[in-house]
């Protein structure tokens, strides 16, 4: 997996997160195909960073449903710094906001959406190990949680640990079955333990218009079986909403040869497979 894909999958998380905090009160082995396992080094979480920095999070002190009991007399001081975190995090100060969450955790530890957002702003400095702490703690304070599972099973994933991604996914799906990034995480982590099954696409079914990634490892899936029709219409699929310029030149290029048709410029001469960023 590679850091310039990554961007996109953990905004999607981050829509999440936000989303939790509005009701707060107060990586791959395993596969007779190693370049699909790999889905060709496409990070499996491109799409969701995306949506987690495009959505920001309201305070938790402006939450309205049933949290933690721990979370309902947040001391005030913690609360400020996780405002300034926010105001920090939306003017692109990534150094500053992570200080303002490590202050909020210092004064109150138990504080879940700091532990989630910190836990995601490690994720974009690359620190897995760190990130995959600070969703730990989240979760043992709020077991209950289907976006920590989440923010969990998307660091699991980013660390290879593929069968622990699947479990934590699943996890999160099961308190709350509507979480499309989960759907996505689910796929990705069945397809990276070399498990390409009819629930393997069918996660990848459901996320593919919020995730459009999960077209081009549908793509591969369909290439690898011999179906150059469907992998035609899936790579025209993520055409209407790439998220990558690179992964769209390649696409089109592809989709010129496959098709036999006149390739765009730029693209290679030799027809071959390409190897999506």
């Amino acid at each position: 997996m590679k850091p310039t894909i990554l961007v996109l999958l953990a905004f999607s998380l981050a829509s999440n997160l936000h989303a939790q905090s509005g009701r707060n009160p107060a990586a791959e082995p395993g596969t007779t195909d190693a370049s699909l396992t790999s889905l060709d080094a496409t990070d499996p979480f491109a799409p969701i960073r995306s949506r987690l920095e495009s959505n920001p999070a309201p305070s938790p002190s402006h939450a309205a449903n049933p949290v933690p009991v721990s979370q309902i007399r947040i001391p005030s001081k913690a609360l400020k710094e996780f405002e300034r975190y926010q105001k920090a995090f939306h003017s692109g100060d990534l150094s500053t906001s992570v200080g303002h969450l490590q202050k909020a955790l210092q004064i109150f530890p138990d504080f879940i959406q700091a532990h989630i957002a910190l836990g995601l702003r490690f994720i974009q400095l690359g620190e897995y190990q760190k990130a995959l702490t600070e969703h730990e703690t989240a979760l043992a304070l709020d077991p209950r949680s289907a976006q920590t599972h989440q923010s969990l099973s998307f660091t699991l994933l980013l660390l290879n640990r593929n069968q622990e991604a699947e479990a934590e996914a699943r996890q999160s799906l099961d308190l709350d079955s509507q979480l499309v990034a989960s759907h996505y995480i689910l796929g990705r982590a069945l397809i990276a333990q070399g498990h390409v099954t009819p629930e393997a696409i069918e996660m990848l079914r459901k996320s593919e218009s919020a995730f459009p990634d999960a077209s081009l490892v549908l793509a591969l899936i369909h290439f690898r079986a011999g179906q150059i029709d469907q992998t035609i219409a899936e790579l025209r699929n993520y055409l209407r909403a790439p998220v990558d310029a690179d992964n769209k030149q390649k696409a089109e290029c592809w989709v010129a040869q496959l098709s036999q048709q006149p390739s765009p410029a730029g693209c290679p001469v030799e027809s071959t497979r390409p190897t999506f960023r």
